[in-house]
């Protein structure tokens, strides 16, 4: 696999469309992953592990290439070597030019992080606060 110096988002996104993307459309593949370190180490690249996530989740990469992410796996931070983007082709009737967002297999996880959301109020209410909380496990772990 080709390695490049000079990297920028572009071309990250160029490089995983040519070596993974075209590939698996050519075998007629539904889907398919690609880890985020993996890239990172095959354009030879250290300490990018950030920009390479972020260019591969973009629409400017999803739209343009027919694709829709619909799984990530990894770290909640959504920032690391292993995370992993799997991805499938839209097919021609519902191209991102009509109108389907590629972006959308991942709206349902955020209406579920927002579920969450206020969840643990009452315990922390019970326990004096959410800082007086850590405090108390702070110190339990100096003793």
């Amino acid at each position: 696999m080709k390695v490049m110096t000079a990297l920028n988002s572009d071309k990250i996104r160029e490089y995983v469309l040519e070596n993974y993307a075209k590939p698996a459309r050519q075998m007629k593949q539904a889907r398919f992953s690609v880890r985020c370190g993996t890239v990172e180490k095959e354009l030879g690249m250290s300490n990018r592990i950030a920009h390479v996530c972020t260019a591969l989740r973009t629409p400017k990469f999803l739209d343009p290439n027919g694709l829709r992410l619909v799984d990530v796996s990894g770290p909640p931070s959504g920032t690391s070597t292993t995370v992993v983007y799997t991805y499938e082709f839209v097919d021609a009737e519902r191209s991102p030019r009509q109108g389907l967002n590629p972006s959308a297999a991942i709206i349902p996880v955020f209406r579920k992080i927002a579920q969450l959301e206020g969840i643990l109020k009452d315990v922390y209410r019970d326990l004096g606060g959410a800082e007086n909380a850590i405090r108390m496990e702070r110190d339990s772990y100096s003793r």
